[in-house]
């Protein structure tokens, strides 16, 4: 439910909520002319404080706008259930429809309870009235409808007091009363076992006058011969918990159940599934028989919450081991952990489970997520690919277009302005978003209904038809929306793409994409004919491009799907990518610059109060100089203007690392109609640079958006860091808020970082770098950004296991944000080792290399005893073209090889007179380059 978290300062909170409810009691139910519906309503998200956001309203056959926020839809035949037998009069053999939600005409606080209607098309829908009433006094519970219901009356006239007070403290939803009461997201399931409708909702509110309106936390049941009431209350739980219920936060209380759903699998088993642990963590839990509690029960209130029960059982809360206690992963199961998120809707398609949710924001509107199992209380993912980079971020960190993100286009982030409530089954894959609009619970609240794809691997997508095909969908959408969209029942994948991997900018590939792609679906595999959305990129970068497959028996035609293809200069390389990026504000965006997306929303200099700056910066350093040859700026528009800069400049780092211009520069016009334009520079001219910056300028008053920065430029480096096979370590990485491990520096994306931060600074850290076979090292290269590195000292690992240090001992590094180079005499490095010295700081890495050189000589050492003593043998290859000579220096003396053919080698012994030796080095120069070969020690005995 969107609404204002339940905080520790009870009173605050209750004061503010009754600010909320005053308000938007204001609100009247909108009316209308009965209409005729055709289509579901058309959808726009112009923004919250836009003019007309609550937005279409929704009319029933009376023509008052429909009650039925944060509910859900059964549908009478697809349980089982024939027409004639749950509603008056004959239904002609047609499906019927409820929908059943919460009545807010009276505002948020003084809700008549759960409002109802019918309808053959879920377009036009026929009010049922309020099928389950709350009271606003609790002498309405002395009235012949209650008493039929609860017994609320002796049999000599006289009110059952106790049994009113215990009705009113779950029923009486009127803000003025002690102890007021919420209903929230009602869902209703049909047992066919029993003949009963069974009604479940989030049942809340105060336990202390004057307190949070969120403290009780529990699930009210009610049941019902008619699927248009009246329902009867049979009880209000908790639900089960793990026994480690605080490991999210210490201030979750014992079976807490806010936002929730019902769900009734194909062979009738039936699921409640809820936020828990002050909606960190989303829950599971199967129903029993009845569908009116949980399948362990207990005839003790464990949480001593004041549950009601009708006939003395209330739920088992915990999994802790016992006879008659749940057990996870039979009884329950935890979708998410630590998520925190709210009002789940689950629906099943082609053997696959998904769990919708929304993130807990309050009122307002966030980026949704969806879950999937391929059994309801067995292990659930975000998305469908498991383990992906977007598993385990916070949902509104999922870029566009990434596994798990529910909405495609959705510009603004806000799921189109809604919150999930339910998913609406039509059959044959295609299904339908039930999302609630707020308006902080008023009687205007709006409904947004909007249309679920099922892609390739199950994949769920979610798409405006207002603003993805205007011209068709402008005044509404139906059910011909899914004709073109490969509708099935079943989860199909593409085993082979048969894509080329690598193009060049403007190739034509035509002739190598493939006129068929084999498809697996059900168990089976068939050659199915392919359409492709291009033929030749002329930009260089990844880029996607999309199959279209036919239509077959068991799909439509229009399944797609996506692949992406690298565009490549040989050669050249994306350099921003594996830069360390730094902004002149929103250090929290700087990833997006650099995230691969050149279509989603990115970085923008916007500042509270509308005090825009006219002038913003971004900088991109990489280890090691290299030669540029291209910037690309991809802008974006974010929002009804022209949300980009006016004057994009560049400026690169000198030898000296001094920022200087490029003196090139790129205008862009601000055409608030125009789409986000593209800036792109030529600095091929350029010297060698460690860095680019940017500087952005704006003529009009808004904040400047950027999606991604390009930066291509000549591969000259050899980086062993983030060679395939190279593992990396160090002594310590940040944990306490986010883990940030040595291999972020590692791995070419200046999205991550290795960091040492902790609440106890540490005095130095050591960062190792072990390749898969030893190299000629000369040089390391990185970028601080955070916290201060006063020195940096780096050793090396010979061939046999010792650790030598090199030529470059306490070098002070550049200033946080510039790079920072370290040369030394090339060695022969089985792995390299670095010490940052950090006294009373820490670091923050996010791209580190280590340089290899490419020499014309190598050299292995090993040792020997000759009559006890220790001799030292280097032998030295000489992969040049022609013969040389070369020098061979140790602590024992000096010697020359002479003649090293081409491709050949030769031996140089050195007595050493010992019998036992230390740990050392021997140098070899030839053709002016040098190299230092380590050796351990050694022993004759």
């Amino acid at each position: 439910m969107k609404r204002i978290r339940t905080v520790a300062a009870a009173t605050c909170l209750t004061v503010a909520l009754s600010m909320v409810a005053a308000a938007s009691a204001q609100a009247e139910v909108p009316a209308g002319d009965p209409t005729t519906y055709t289509a579901y309503p058309a959808i726009q998200d112009p923004g919250a404080t836009a003019a007309g956001y609550f937005a279409p309203f929704w009319f029933d056959d009376n023509g008052s706008h429909i009650q039925a926020h944060g509910g859900a839809i059964v549908s009478a035949q697809e349980l089982g259930v024939d027409g004639g037998d749950v509603v008056t009069g004959s239904e002609d053999g047609r499906t019927v429809y409820y929908w059943y939600g919460e009545d807010r005409s009276n505002g948020y606080y003084g809700s008549p309870g759960v409002h109802a209607y019918k309808s053959y098309d879920t377009l036009n829908w026929q009010d049922q009235g309020v099928v389950m009433r709350s009271v606003s006094a609790a002498s309405e519970l002395e009235s012949d409808y209650f008493d039929a219901l609860y017994d609320t009356v002796d049999d000599d006239g006289q009110p059952r007091a106790d049994r009113i007070a215990e009705l009113a403290y779950h029923l009486d939803t009127n803000d003025a009363a002690d102890l007021t009461t919420i209903f929230e997201r009602p869902k209703a399931l049909y047992n066919e076992s029993t003949g009963k409708w069974v009604l479940w909702w989030h049942s809340d509110g105060q336990t202390t006058p004057g307190g949070s309106m969120y403290a009780r936390s529990m699930a009210g049941v009610a049941v019902s011969d008619s699927p248009t009431g009246p329902f009867r209350l049979t009880g209000v739980y908790r639900m089960p918990n793990r026994t480690d219920y605080k490991a999210c936060t210490s201030a979750a209380v014992p079976g807490q159940a806010r936002d929730m759903t019902v769900f009734q699998d194909g062979d009738g088993t039936a699921y409640i599934v809820y936020s828990s642990e002050e909606n960190r963590s989303l829950y599971v839990a199967e129903l029993d028989d009845s569908y009116t509690n949980v399948t362990h029960t207990t005839s003790t209130d464990m949480a001593n919450a004041h549950q009601f029960s009708e006939d003395g059982r209330y739920p088992y809360l915990f999994a802790d081991g016992s006879a008659d206690a749940p057990v996870r992963g039979e009884d329950f199961q935890i979708v998410k952990e630590c998520g925190m998120l709210e009002a789940p809707a689950l629906f099943q398609h082609g053997g696959r489970y998904y769990a919708v949710a929304s993130g807990a924001t309050g009122w307002g509107p966030n980026p949704q997520t969806y879950y999937t199992a391929d059994s309801i209380l067995g292990s659930w993912i975000r998305g469908v690919e498991s383990g992906d980079a977007n598993e385990n971020v916070s949902y509104s960190s999922i870029p566009e277009g990434g596994d798990g993100l529910l909405s495609v286009g959705d510009t603004r982030r806000t799921t189109f302005g809604s919150q999930s409530t339910n998913v609406l089954d039509l059959g044959g894959g295609r299904f339908v978003y039930m999302g609630d609009r707020w308006n902080a619970g008023a009687a205007d609240s709006t409904y947004v209904w909007l249309p679920i794809t099922i892609g390739e691997n199950g994949r769920a997508e979610m798409r405006n038809p207002a603003v993805e095909d205007p011209t068709r969908w402008a005044s509404g959408w139906d059910a011909s929306y899914w004709d073109d969209k490969g509708a099935g029942e079943e989860i199909w994948s593409v085993v082979d793409d048969g894509l080329p991997k690598t193009v060049a900018p403007g190739e034509d590939f035509a002739d190598a994409l493939p006129a068929t792609v084999p498809v697996a679906a059900g168990g089976v595999t068939a050659a199915t004919p392919v359409t492709w959305s291009a033929t030749s990129f002329a930009e260089r970068g990844t880029q996607t491009i999309t199959g279209t497959l036919s239509g077959d028996d068991r799909f439509g035609a229009g399944r797609a799907f996506t692949r992406t293809i690298e565009v490549a200069t040989e050669g050249i390389v994306n350099l921003a990518a594996r830069s360390a990026v730094a902004v002149s504000s929103r250090p929290e965006l700087s990833g997006t610059l650099v995230d691969g997306s050149v279509k989603g929303k990115g970085w923008d200099d916007w500042v509270a109060g509308g005090a825009y700056p006219k002038s913003s910066w971004l900088s991109f350093s990489w280890p090691f100089a290299q030669d540029v040859d291209q910037v690309v700026v991809h802008t974006y528009k974010d929002g009804a203007g022209a949300t980009w800069p006016s004057t994009v400049a560049a400026e690169y780092l000198d030898a000296a690392g001094d920022w200087v211009s490029a003196d090139v520069s790129v205008d862009l016009a601000q055409d608030a109609a125009a789409s986000a334009p593209v800036a792109t520079f030529d600095l091929s001219t350029l010297p060698q640079t460690n860095g680019i910056r940017l500087q952005l300028t704006t003529a009009t008053s808004t904040w400047q958006s950027i999606s991604e920065v390009q930066i291509w430029g000549a591969d000259s480096s050899q980086d062993i860091c983030s060679a395939a096979g190279t593992t990396v370590s160090a002594s310590f990485h940040q944990t306490e808020y986010a883990s940030l491990p040595a291999a972020n520096a590692c791995d070419g994306s200046a999205a991550t970082a290795w960091s040492t931060w902790a609440s106890t600074v540490r005095p130095s850290a050591t960062f190792t770098v072990q390749p898969a076979q030893a190299h000629v090292v000369d040089r390391i290269g990185f970028t601080n950004i955070e916290g201060v590195i006063a020195g940096i000292s780096v050793e090396y690992l010979d061939e046999k296991g010792a650790w030598h240090a090199t030529g470059a001992q306490n070098v002070v590094p550049s200033a946080n944000g510039k790079p920072t180079s370290v040369v030394f005499e090339p060695v022969l490095a089985s792995a390299v080792r670095l010490t940052f010295a950090t006294p009373g700081s820490y670091l923050k890495i996010p791209v580190l290399a280590v340089g290899e050189t490419t020499l014309e000589v190598s050299a292995a050492i090993t040792t020997r005893c000759v009559a006890g003593k220790v001799q030292l043998v280097t032998t030295v290859q000489n992969s040049g073209e022609e013969a040389t000579d070369a020098d061979i220096a140790t602590v024992y003396g000096t010697k020359t090889i002479s003649s090293i053919v081409a491709d050949g080698s030769r031996s140089a012994t050195a007595a050493t007179r010992s019998a036992d030796i230390s740990a050392g080095e021997v140098t070899v120069t030839a053709r002016e380059q040098t190299l230092t070969v380590g050796y351990p020690a050694a022993t004759c005995g």
